[in-house]
């Protein structure tokens, strides 16, 4: 009898849900459930990255940005990434809980955002540009560097939250709820198997 081969399929990346509100928030929110062993990383691989980068808004209709070929680059990306990913939760998740972000944190968004500054211009018509062609496999997390500057430095950081489920979840989103108390990344996944759990232990 063959034996089943007990390694998950990864989710396809059409089906991963952005919860966050926000760029920023989405691209942190990659690691499924952040407190959970083992985690689920939904861009684990150049490929991955740049199809949930189109999805999400960080590559553009028109731009031909496609994950780079050889195992030099597709591992130089994924070493760009991955920092940059757990510097950006480190700091917003301080922000949330009112403490000092990690220097290392600070220092290593800093870099991304220093990056991105240098590589735009302002053009004739008042805006800024891009000086990268349409096919960096960097812009992308520029543009994510930039919009959590944008979140932190907006009024509207005051609802930046993180999702109750403090047990396995740990996403965070940006709450736009009328009451301003929303609790859960989803009520229909981490709200849900609160009020399950509550309802087996009654």
């Amino acid at each position: 009898m063959p034996i089943e081969n007990s390694i998950p399929q990864p989710r396809p990346v059409a089906t991963v849900r952005l919860d966050g509100g926000r760029l920023c928030l989405d691209f942190v929110n990659t690691i499924h459930d952040r407190y959970a062993v083992p985690a689920e990383d939904y861009i684990a691989d150049p490929e991955r990255f740049i199809e949930w980068c189109r999805r999400a808004g960080a590559i553009r209709p028109g731009e031909n940005i496609a994950a780079p070929a050889g195992a030099g680059p597709r591992a130089a990306l994924m070493r760009k990434l991955r920092p940059l990913r757990d510097h950006l939760h480190a700091l917003l998740a301080a922000r949330i809980d009112g403490v000092v972000p990690a220097d290392e944190a600070v220092q290593g968004v800093d870099r991304w955002l220093h990056r991105a500054w240098a590589n735009q211009v302002l053009g004739a018509d008042g805006r800024m540009h891009w000086r990268s062609d349409a096919r960096d496999v960097l812009l992308p997390l520029q543009r994510i560097a930039l919009d959590a500057l944008d979140l932190l430095n907006g009024p509207s950081v005051a609802q930046l939250r993180r999702c109750d489920n403090t047990a396995t979840c740990g996403w965070l989103f940006f709450d736009t709820s009328k009451n301003q108390r929303r609790r859960w990344c989803a009520m229909e996944t981490c709200g849900t198997e609160f009020k399950m759990g509550r309802y087996r232990r009654s």
